[in-house]
């Protein structure tokens, strides 16, 4: 099946046709597995919805976080034309089932399935419920496909979401299609809202599935100003003054983070982002430091040599780097998360206790310790063969990184190990890190 392609016009925006337009709704599923399913608004949806508004298309917004197992299919009415559902894999098969009470009650509304899921694999999903799929971000597609709606035209069954740029062109995610009071995110203990300041990631790593939601390696930027304009609104409408930068990697380029230091000294915020290690040096660290950043986060992933390098991994980070950066951080004040993945194919418990030489021997204080799943879209995933992986639980709802009371899914087998060694290897590895003083980051005080 040929996955359509839209090249929408920035420049002559789309014209609404008179009469009745036609009413929008998107659903954010549940995950009933997670400790908190509440921690802050879908921001990829607000995105959308936001955009959407600013072409004066009426859409709401439908947040089933946490929301009354029992009474979800009811939060959903069932009087719009169109339900768009962003798809993640651990709660597909709940996505689909809400769909389907939907389409049931609703038969002549059009479905639209958009986000990780449903990019990795549009032509599985495509084959569902779904009446389209939008492969990438959505924004733009989203219009086109009201649009092509509005007008009466035949719909594509798979649809290529064009990348947005440049994304200062943007609004900004508008906040009161939701409840802010509802939601626990926090920084320093206080209520936070995260803040896209750029999209994209230029790295391989074969674990990760970022990519698959905008063009590939491309990194695009908001200007300084742009991204200081949301948080003085933010600060003026809400009063909130603490963020998250949820860039893949807030870090990557310094001059821009050169250029972003006034701008938000200046804003006079406290703030939290993610960063690599090779890229944090410490005029880095410095420089995040006093433009208000008190927490770091890294994704060290293994302190293995042989499952960082290009021919595991491809991490294209060392151990030394690790190190440096974990270092760097702790001299300038920053409190530090680090994330760590077991199960690798080419794990041993030789490469697990090199991992737990060097997190002993750097400082930082919080963890979090993830079974290595292999996401649909991903080189692990894909091409598992490629990487020695015999066996994949292609049952996605066990896709669970981390849940309630340390649960997570052991999706993953290797000539060398199995399901069960990944459990005892990362059970081990949480259990030596606490003992050794850092915490859980499920049990950071302050910072969720």
């Amino acid at each position: 099946m040929k996955i359509h392609q839209i090249k929408p016009n920035l420049q002559n925006p789309i014209e609404i046709p008179i009469g009745e337009k036609l009413r929008v709704c998107l659903v954010h599923s549940p995950c009933l597995e997670l400790y908190d399913d509440r921690l802050e608004p879908p921001l990829g949806l607000l995105y959308n919805a936001t955009f959407a508004r600013v072409y004066g298309y009426e859409v709401t917004l439908i947040d089933l976080s946490s929301y009354p197992v029992f009474n979800l299919e009811n939060a959903i009415p069932d009087d719009y034309d169109i339900y768009g559902f962003s798809t993640y894999s651990v709660n597909y098969r709940f996505t689909k089932q809400l769909a389907q009470s939907i389409k049931k009650r609703n038969p002549n509304c059009i479905l639209i399935a958009g986000g990780p899921h449903a990019s990795a694999l549009p032509i599985v999903v495509s084959e569902d419920e779904f009446d389209v799929v939008v492969k990438g971000e959505g924004e733009l597609a989203l219009v086109e496909i009201i649009n092509y709606l509005q007008h009466g035209l035949p719909l594509p069954k798979t649809i290529l979401g064009q990348p947005f740029d440049p994304l200062d062109l943007l609004p900004f995610p508008d906040y009161n299609l939701v409840d802010l009071n509802t939601y626990t995110r926090e920084v320093n203990g206080s209520r936070c809202i995260s803040i896209l300041s750029s999209r994209g990631c230029p790295y391989p790593c074969v674990f990760c599935n970022s990519n698959i939601m905008g063009a590939g390696k491309t990194i695009r930027y908001r200007s300084p100003g742009n991204v200081t304009a949301e948080i003085r609104e933010i600060k003026k409408k809400f009063g909130i003054r603490h963020f998250r930068f949820q860039d893949d990697i807030f870090t990557l380029n310094i001059h821009r983070v050169r250029e972003l230091t006034p701008c938000l000294k200046e804003e006079d915020i406290e703030y939290r982002c993610f960063a690599r290690v090779n890229t944090f040096s410490f005029e880095m660290a410095k420089l995040l430091r006093e433009s208000g950043c008190i927490h770091v986060s890294f994704g060290v992933e293994s302190g293995s040599r042989k499952i960082l390098s290009k021919h595991g991994m491809h991490k294209l980070q060392s151990p030394e780097q690790i190190k440096n950066a974990l270092e760097n951080s702790h001299k300038v004040g920053l409190k530090t998360r680090i994330f760590l993945i077991v199960g690798f194919p080419g794990e041993t418990d030789e490469t697990i206790e090199e991992t737990l030489t060097l997190m002993r021997s750097c400082p930082w204080e919080e963890f979090s310790v993830y079974p290595l799943i292999a996401y649909p879209g991903t080189p692990l995933h894909d091409r598992p063969e490629d990487f020695g992986i015999t066996k994949i639980d292609r049952n996605y709802s066990n896709y669970l990184q981390i849940g309630r009371n340390f649960r997570a899914g052991f999706t993953i087998r290797t000539a060398e190990f199995d399901e069960e060694q990944v459990r005892e290897w990362r059970d081990y590895v949480v259990q030596e890190l606490l003992e050794d003083g850092r915490t859980w980051a499920g049990n950071s005080h302050g910072f969720k």
